[in-house]
């Protein structure tokens, strides 16, 4: 998967119309860059573009205008009919009914030019050369492809140029094209070429690496030099460059220092090898370049950590481990929780076969991890350690559902501590996906190193509010209920009725949930929960007692929900000025073994809420038809939020009874609200 990260909406506004602005202001420069009355570069340069669907028409514009600031009227005439040519193959890649490949675009247009050029050769004769003529086909159909390969890496992943060859140099090709366009001065004094120049060494050093920035440096000295015809740009540049880099990495300082020592080294190297480096040019380009490597937001220019580079943010860490394990032993403990009569029991207990499944699905959860982009890994870095938080490894994972989890193994530097929620919002921003913390994480980061589990954001939350009344006020209720979350985003109410009143019916119900959360929490499938605990129980009680069980589950991702009846009272769906009565028909949890769960899955809306009653809620109802006097009392609910609907029924309940209830009452609503 193709994780792309999203800064804060002003910089990720800035940062798309950086990323548009560099591709037209480059396509200009190459459409300036000539050789031997041809330009292969601007042909290739617009294929590239055209490959990758970005931003053609404006770039075919700027090429053109490049090409116009430098060239012939029967050159622009010539380069305008090919690229109107390219920009109809784009059309044809745009069509469903053409698999165009990038290899085949680019020759199809590489073969277009040469049919151009040739037209040109026979049409006006002295105009081309023969030779140029499928020479620039030629060169074109070869620089799309490198071009294609820089923007594409450029546009979506730059730190493949610290750890790519491929991605290097293509990044490297084109950057040459650009220099090579750029004029030396323009507008009679504002020095262009050499300011480039010095720039993009500041920023290949101090991003990728001396690999890449020696590279670069090399290259760009030696265009400066035969633009000029003085050597003295490559061999100064590429002292300024090994040794300002040789002072920052015994320094270990940051843009700053660098961008000072560059600098002072640059006049050193001025007043004792070479003057012309402090010729009112050269400082104006150096200034210039300074401002910009100084001025520019650290986002776009910040260092590659070394980690990033070589791969080494991975899963294998002791902290990693040791939350494996952590889980691990969760997960037995919850076992061993479950009443062991439970597990004795041939008919209803656990089988290994469930048990492996469960543990199955544990492990596979841990181990399906998803790659991410080296790009947002180093944003993700680099922002951390802005405020001094030490990253050691970062994995994403999903699970079989296809939701996205979040490990990364962090400390805090110097003494300090930072609440976990602030680096939980910036993974956020980088990964592209809302987020929130996991149960098992820590609120604090502190000196030692410790993972935290981010998990995606759901799309639904839950409001829930309960409500419960005692039959007989010196009696405790035989109701009970339960609201919590179980595993990957998944709500789960309960209500458990036991027979009569009292301690007994308060204990046959209390131990129902509690042997059903168990259960559920240690992973079991719902039916067969719901199937071990009533056989458990019917075996134990020899159907002397036993409790009506509803439950539902809400998957907060999608907004299903699935409703579990055994012996249970109606449960109302309200979605706006529909309402629909789910009603049981089936025996209590523990009247006999085998007793069928009735079960239904409903899909959910924004605003849609879910009422679940006890028995107690309708017998109290003095009304004749009950169920359809609460169904009309829910019409009347619209823009009500779940409390003031669990408390509006409650009260019509102990008001319609004068105050005397005819059993244990309990009430939960449950309302759903989008989130994303």
């Amino acid at each position: 998967m193709d994780i792309s990260g999203v800064v804060s909406e002003d910089n990720a506004l800035s940062e798309k119309l950086l990323k548009r602005a560099w591709l037209i202001v480059a396509a200009f420069f190459v459409g300036r860059c000539q050789i031997f009355e041809i330009n292969p570069f601007l042909v290739g340069f617009l294929i590239a573009v055209c490959i990758i669907g970005e931003r053609y028409i404006a770039c075919a514009i700027s090429l053109m205008l490049g090409i116009l600031s430098g060239s012939q009227d029967i050159n622009v005439a010539r380069y305008a009919v090919i690229s109107v040519l390219v920009l109809l193959l784009m059309n044809i890649k745009q069509d469903k009914s053409y698999k165009w490949q990038k290899t085949g675009m680019a020759l199809f247009a590489a073969v277009s030019t040469a049919l151009v050029n040739y037209t040109w050769y026979v049409l006006f004769p002295g105009s081309i050369l023969l030779p140029a003529v499928f020479a620039e086909a030629a060169i074109a159909f070869s620089l799309a492809m490198i071009y294609s390969h820089a923007i594409q890496t450029i546009i979506n992943d730059y730190v493949r140029i610290a750890i790519e060859n491929e991605a290097a140099i293509s990044a490297v090709a084109l950057a040459a094209t650009v220099l090579c366009g750029m004029p030396v001065t323009a507008f009679g004094g504002i020095v262009v070429a050499e300011a480039f120049g010095l720039f993009s060494i500041l920023y290949a050093m101090y991003r990728f690496g001396f690999g890449i920035g020696i590279s670069w440096t090399t290259i760009a000295g030696a265009i400066m030099s035969a633009r000029t015809g003085n050597d003295h740009f490559l061999t100064n540049w590429m002292i300024i460059a090994v040794a300002s880099f040789a002072v920052i990495c015994t320094l270990k300082g940051g843009r700053f220092v660098y961008g000072i020592c560059f600098a002072i080294i640059y006049y050193l190297c001025g007043f004792i090898f070479y003057q012309p480096l402090l010729s009112e040019n050269s400082q104006k380009a150096l200034v210039s370049a300074l401002l910009i490597f100084l001025l520019l937001p650290s986002g776009w220019i910040a260092a590659i950590d070394e980690r990033v580079k070589n791969g080494e943010l991975e899963t294998e860490s002791a902290e990693w481990a040791g939350l494996v394990m952590k889980r691990i032993s969760n997960l037995a403990k919850a076992f061993k929780r479950i009443d062991y009569t439970m597990a004795r029991d041939a008919e209803a207990g656990i089988g290994f076969l469930d048990v492996g499944n469960i543990i199955d699905d544990f492990t596979s959860g841990l181990s399906n991890a998803v790659p991410v982009r080296k790009t947002i890994e180093a944003k993700i870095v680099e922002e951390l350690g802005a405020k001094e938080i030490s990253v050691k490894n970062l994995l994403l994972t999903k699970n079989s559902d296809g939701r996205y989890e979040v490990y990364i193994t962090i400390r805090c530097l110097r003494g300090k501590i930072v609440v976990s929620d602030t680096v939980r919002k910036i993974v956020e921003k980088h990964i592209g996906l809302g987020l929130v913390l996991k149960e098992d994480s820590r609120a604090i980061v502190g000196r030692q190193y410790d993972v935290l589990c981010m998990e995606q954001k759901p799309e639904f939350e839950c409001q829930v509010a309960v409500k419960t009344l005692s039959r007989y006020e010196e009696q405790v209720s035989g109701d009970n209920f339960y609201v919590g979350d179980i595993r990957d985003g998944r709500k789960l109410l309960m209500i458990a009725d036991g027979m009569g009143n009292g301690e007994r019916a308060d204990a046959d119900s209390r131990n129902l949930l509690d042997a059903l959360e168990e259960l559920l929490m240690a992973g079991f499938d719902k039916e067969m929960s719901i199937r071990i605990v009533n056989s458990y129980l019917a075996q134990r009680n020899k159907g002397e007692s036993f409790a009506t069980l509803d439950m539902l589950i809400i998957d907060l991702h999608t907004g299903y929900g699935s409703l579990y009846k055994q012996g249970a009272a109606a449960t109302y769906i309200k979605r706006d000025e529909w309402i629909e009565i789910v009603k049981s028909t089936s025996l209590p949890v523990g009247v006999v073994e085998g007793a069928d769960c009735e079960s239904c899955r409903k899909k959910l809306y924004d605003g849609d809420m879910i009422v679940m009653l006890s028995d107690g809620v309708l017998e109290s109802i003095v009304f004749e038809n009950k169920e359809e006097y609460l169904k009309d009392m829910l019409l009347t609910c619209d823009n009500m939020d779940a409390d003031e609907v669990a408390a509006m029924i409650m009260d019509e309940v102990k008001a319609s009874g004068g105050n005397r209830l005819k059993d244990d009452a309990t009430i939960i609503v449950s309302k759903l609200v989008k989130t994303l």
